[in-house]
């Protein structure tokens, strides 16, 4: 898994919502916008998902 900035991925998020909220972009924008968007949260939510699972790895070594 590739390291994940999660302050400069939310960032980045958050432009492209206020890109897409606030303009009429055309459609091949808008679709190049949203793709990008919901890349970044697929990176995010696996990065959430391995930060997880390494803190049950913690707990349950500390649980033994």
């Amino acid at each position: 898994m590739e390291n994940v900035n999660f302050e400069q991925e939310i960032k980045r998020l958050d432009e492209i919502v206020e890109k897409i909220s606030s303009k009429a972009l055309p459609l091949e924008e808008s679709l190049a916008l949203y793709e990008e968007g919901n890349n970044i949260i697929r990176r995010l939510e696996e990065a959430l998902k391995a930060a997880q699972e390494k803190v049950e790895k913690i707990v349950n070594i500390k649980d033994e």
